[in-house]
């Protein structure tokens, strides 16, 4: 359940790639290894710096932290640390990130996968791995990639916290869950973090870990605005999805077997915490379902999804919505075509990946006009063309009389005074209300300006 980095549109804000360097590099892992194993706060927390470095970019330079989290009774989690450097608080954003490899925790675990290096390797760090068992992906990553990913959020004065799940490291359900909630913990007690201004984002697995960080924020960081693309938010739908929707769905049975062996691995993990299929004696699904979510998550979501989402049906976030409308908003990606369940591999979605700049666009622009001040320039950055491609199959969904209300929302946003788009081939800047205007008449032959087009859009798109 992986998705597209954010790491390609952050370093298309520079236009160049960004540097950063480690005070003290290991040249066997390529990390930063510098221990220091006093811990710098012994509250509800503790935390301990293994590493330390800097991103230099556009002519500044952030610093940054590896650090161990530890919270009494669990296993300890790793996060990538970029203090706000503004004097006061400042916003932060959290991103989750479940399946990236990291060789600087001093661990075992994470030893071994980094000498395995990129590629699909036996999942045998997870418990209950045996014969049978499906392999899965390992891809590292190092600080300075995490630290191009995060430029975005620097750039605007923004904290960064990357909490690592390390998927590939065994533990379940529950685990991943404890790690992105030591995550707020860390950031409750960390100085100079605007604690009305938090901000968390995830995609597929990593949208689960950011909905259910949002259900477990302890009442001083409950983050006030949060993005998930494609994300697992029931697990008991999921089981069931897998285990009786794929086979009345899919009758090849080559590709009921890559369902199959896809998600071995997250069964295993899943029935791990919850104690097997839902319905079976001693199994609990209780905190593991849309109703929980919907009945705990205090923090405004978006949520996109692809309609031909094979691994994550777009019904299980559909779902959500309608329980608690007020607090989950989605953007359905539409496929127009007539669907083939057979033909469709175990993926996210065709529309996810042709797309996929605009979603991140649509997502930063969603996460930084919240979390922005009032009277800062936000720059968002879009691909040429790709913004007018996405709204031309926008507009076709319209001629097939589909529901598209849920695109005016996201163009309004871009509206917003304070943004500037931001094309790096092009190296040009636009303002918001500008862009959306041109990209709009465009597509519908509309005469817009940036005057007028957010009172325009109020009431609905054109109609083709």
């Amino acid at each position: 359940m992986r998705l597209f980095s954010t790491t390609l549109l952050a370093l298309s804000l520079l236009g160049t790639l960004p540097t950063a360097c480690c005070s003290n590099p290991s040249p066997s892992t390529n990390s930063c290894q510098a221990p220091d194993e006093t811990p710098s706060d012994p509250g509800s927390v503790q935390v301990t710096k293994l590493g330390s470095g800097e991103l230099k970019a556009a002519g500044q330079t952030w610093p940054y932290q590896l650090l161990k989290l530890e919270v009494p009774g669990r296993a300890a989690t790793y996060a990538q640390w970029f203090p706000p450097r503004k004097p006061g608080v400042s916003p932060v954003v959290m991103l989750t990130k479940p399946y990236d490899g990291i060789a600087w925790t001093g661990e075992a675990v994470d030893a071994k996968w980094a000498a395995r290096g990129t590629g699909l390797h036996p999942d045998d760090s997870e418990p209950h791995y045996g014969p049978g068992s499906s392999a899965i992906a390992y891809t590292p990553t190092t600080p300075e990639l995490v630290a191009g990913e995060a430029f975005v959020y620097l750039f605007h004065d923004f904290g960064v916290l990357a909490v690592f799940g390390r998927f590939y490291a065994g533990g379940d359900l529950q685990n991943d869950r404890d790690d992105m909630n030591a995550g707020l913990r860390f950031l409750a007690q960390a100085d100079h973090v605007d604690t009305t201004r938090i901000g968390v984002f995830g995609g597929s697995w990593g949208g689960y870990e950011a909905l259910y960080a949002a259900a477990d924020a302890p009442a001083t960081v409950v983050p006030s605005v949060g993005v998930a693309l494609s994300p697992l938010s029931d697990f008991a739908q999921e089981v069931d999805y897998v285990s009786r929707v794929v086979p009345s769905r899919v009758s090849d049975p080559v590709m009921r077997s890559r369902y199959q062996q896809f998600f071995e691995p997250y069964f295993r993990r899943i029935h791990a915490t919850t104690g097997g299929d839902p319905g079976t004696p001693g199994s609990d699904y209780t905190r593991w379902t849309a109703a929980h979510l919907a009945s705990t998550v205090q923090t405004p979501f978006l949520i996109l999804h692809d309609d031909w989402d094979t691994l994550i049906p777009v019904e299980h976030t559909r779902a959500l919505v309608a329980q608690a409308p007020q607090r989950f908003t989605s953007l359905d990606l539409q496929n127009l075509a007539a669907v083939n369940w057979n033909t469709l591999p175990p993926d996210h979605g065709p529309l996810l990946t042709q797309y996929g700049s605009v979603i991140i666009t649509l997502s930063l622009g969603h996460l930084i006009v919240k979390l922005g001040a009032a009277e800062q320039p936000l720059l968002i950055p879009h691909a040429q063309g790709t913004v007018r491609a996405w709204l031309q199959g926008v507009r076709a969904a319209q001629e097939q009389g589909r529901d598209v209300s849920d695109v005016v929302p996201r163009l309004l946003e871009l509206t917003d005074p304070r943004v500037q788009m931001f094309e790096a081939s092009l190296g040009t800047l636009q303002p918001g209300a500008a862009f959306v205007a041109q990209e709009i008449n465009a597509v519908w032959g509309t005469g817009f300006t940036d005057a007028n087009v957010r009172s325009a859009l109020a009431p609905g798109l054109p109609t083709p």
